[in-house]
């Protein structure tokens, strides 16, 4: 009986790797099949790759692209995508923050992006919040735009008992345990949350920021015994273990695009407290499961409001969002993301685009 050759998968490459610090890529390529072959690597290291690829046909996905310019400059860069695309590559750019997290690298930044909008075969956004912000920010072109929603974490991390957790953490007193979580950066403002939390808060509230920080993390900010900072990696054992803790998990963005923080609160049945921003709004139903707020409010109203509902009014919070979170099921973004990698092969490349409106 004649039997067709097994199909070969498509090599996909991706960068930066942040997968040990972030499951959030891991979770996206492990759904994808056997039609696509993932793996972490640099733009140099896909040309290489490249080279030994019948047509060059394979796909280059770009996440977080200030990592770029931790490596260099913008203009070899987009050199190399511009020499792997001619040779038959095809290249996706998520787009997951507007401003660069260092703001020395703005302008480094508007050079790259100047170019990505103009080689990326497809940008991706989480959700149409994602996108009307970036347009107006960005001349991304709609025709290349696509939409796919971030994932859930079911699964990738263990469920905690909130009694049990607030003991580990020497929190089985308090009142109301507020968290602020993730990568501590300046963009979250946790400096401006500790203070207004000292202002605000009650004897046996608490306040625990936990996740990776640097050392000026809270310079000007009160010294407070009912604040806890763990300035650490933390396990995935450990983050569960702090949003069964929490009663609120407050996200005090100054910006955001999208928020992995708010999709993993949903995800573990935590209510978010944060600033009216299109990366909480794509994930937060406004007082259903969570409260948004108007931006330009000052800080301590919002938290003081918050804090005065009460841990059981959170809880119903909580409950609600954890209900919505089956609406990211990994198994459907997976399919969207095989569909959009797959039209991607279909089609052949189009030049750089001359006009975008």
């Amino acid at each position: 009986m004649f039997e067709l050759p097994p199909a070969r998968a498509v090599p996909l490459c991706w960068f930066p790797d942040y997968a040990e610090t972030n499951p959030y890529q891991t979770l996206l390529y492990d759904g994808l099949g056997p039609m696509f072959s993932p793996q972490a690597a640099t733009l140099a290291e896909t040309l290489d790759r490249q080279a030994d690829v019948p047509g060059g046909r394979m796909i280059f996905h770009l996440h977080w692209e200030h990592a770029v310019l931790l490596q260099g400059k913008a203009e070899p860069f987009l050199d190399d995508l511009d020499k792997f695309r001619a040779r038959g590559g095809r290249v996706v750019w998520t787009l997951h923050n507007l401003e660069p997290r260092d703001a020395r690298l703005a302008g480094a930044m508007e050079d790259l992006r100047s170019g990505l909008v103009l080689l990326a075969d497809l940008i991706h956004l989480h959700s149409l919040p994602a996108v009307v912000a970036a347009r107006e920010a960005l001349r991304l072109p709609p025709g290349r735009i696509r939409i796919i929603p971030h994932g859930g974490y079911e699964g990738a991390y263990p469920v905690a008992g909130r009694e049990a957790a607030r003991a580990a953490l020497g929190l089985a007193d308090a009142r109301m345990v507020v968290l602020l979580p993730g990568r501590l950066a300046a963009y979250k403002q946790p400096a401006a949350l500790v203070a207004a939390f000292s202002r605000v808060a009650g004897p046996h509230d608490r306040l625990l920021l936990a996740g990776q920080a640097p050392l000026d993390l809270l310079q000007g900010a009160p010294e407070d015994p009912r604040v806890a900072v763990l300035p650490d990696f933390a396990s995935p054992e450990q983050v569960s273990q702090f949003h069964a803790a929490a009663d609120i998990v407050a996200l005090p963005y100054a910006r955001s695009l999208t928020s992995g923080s708010a999709v993993l609160a949903q995800t573990l049945g935590r209510g978010v407290l944060g600033p009216d921003l299109p990366g909480l709004r794509d994930v937060v139903e406004q007082g259903r499961t969570g409260v948004l707020h108007d931006p330009r409010r000052p800080l301590d109203e919002v938290l003081a409001e918050a804090l005065a509902e009460g841990p059981d009014r959170w809880a119903e919070r909580g409950a609600a969002a954890l209900a919505l979170a089956p609406a990211r099921d990994r198994r459907i973004v997976s399919a969207m993301w095989r569909d959009l990698f797959s039209a991607l092969l279909v089609h052949a490349a189009p030049g750089r685009i001359g006009e975008v409106s």
